[in-house]
């Protein structure tokens, strides 16, 4: 496993960094508590040493998970978690980013993922109702009281970042990305480039249809959101599917996986210290973990973007 650090922190990080909602039970299918304690358990083994999650994922469950298998492995462990999505009593989100929410939510996650403080507290989403001064007044006092060491945010726009970064470091921006969504590089990755940001880039393998191992549209369990995307939809699943085909050869050349090939691709730059890989069984990390220290060359970048070119900007 390779380390990298979180630019502007002393923060070491795994290559993958292990995220958590495929584990929470809550949107992707129903989770097994010992599958989800053998998967964590193995991603340490195998080097892991960053973790994502959040307090939204399944209602907190995934926090309390963390909390209680890690157990004195936190000490070695980078715990990043989010905050900003906030259930109602009908089970709905909503956006708060409110500083008295923003104050009491990182308590609670204190408490679930039993350490005394966050090494990356992330603002989830963006919360047009609340001044952004607001509630970095809070995370100020979070950071100052030393119950968070970082501040990140998650799928801001540049004008946001910038804007949050008037009152506090931001050191990181989770956002969607890969072979199938490629938006980012236009903006977002330029600028943490120039402003050495850190990109945290989630659903590298574009909710497993980038590992190689479809064949066919899949079966959901009931509540997978999966089942509800457009990305999932016969006609344009399976065109994509061919796609991914040919990138086998390509794995085969470096002596990987179709995944462990995506997930290079997505560490090729400088501003990207590490991946969010989601996995729910042993084997899934394990996979993904061998993705960390593949160096492609120039030509075969160039030609998987030629691939999936038009996921610059359609997705």
């Amino acid at each position: 496993m390779k380390y990298s650090k979180i630019h502007k922190t002393e923060l070491n990080v795994s290559e993958i960094c292990f995220g958590t909602w495929p584990i929470s039970g809550h949107g992707m299918g129903k989770v097994n508590e010992e599958d989800a304690r053998k998967t964590i358990f193995r991603a340490v083994d195998l080097g892991v040493n960053f973790f994502d999650t959040a307090d939204m994922y399944g209602f907190g469950y995934a926090e309390e998970l963390l909390g209680k298998k890690l157990g004195s492995k936190k000490q070695d462990i980078v715990i990043a978690t989010k905050v900003g999505l906030e259930w109602d009593l009908a089970g709905n989100l909503r956006n708060n980013l409110k500083p008295d929410y923003v104050i009491r939510a990182c308590e609670d996650s204190l408490k679930r993922l039993k350490v005394d403080q966050i090494d990356l507290y992330q603002l989830h989403w963006p919360d047009p109702d609340t001044p952004m001064s607001e509630t970095m007044e809070a995370l100020s006092m979070l950071v100052e009281s030393g119950k968070v060491r970082f501040v990140g945010v998650s799928n801001f726009s540049i004008e946001q970042m910038v804007e949050a970064s008037h009152y506090l470091p931001i050191v990181t921006n989770q956002v969607e990305y890969s072979l199938l969504d490629r938006k980012v590089e236009k903006e977002i990755i330029p600028y943490a480039e120039s402003e050495g940001t850190s990109i945290l880039p989630y659903k590298v393998l574009g909710r497993g249809i980038l590992t190689g191992k479809l064949k066919e549209v899949p079966r959901f369990e009931k509540g997978d959101w999966r089942s509800e995307e457009e990305i999932f939809q016969k006609d344009r699943l399976l065109q994509t599917l061919k796609l991914v085909e040919q990138l086998k050869p390509i794995a085969t050349d470096y002596g990987c996986t179709v995944s462990q090939l995506v997930i290079a691709w997505s560490l090729r730059w400088k501003s990207v210290p590490s991946v969010i890989i989601g996995a729910r069984r042993p084997e899934q990390i394990e996979d993904s973990c061998l993705g960390s220290g593949i160096n492609l060359s120039s030509a075969d970048v160039n030609y998987m973007n030629s691939l999936f070119s038009e996921s610059v900007g359609a997705y």
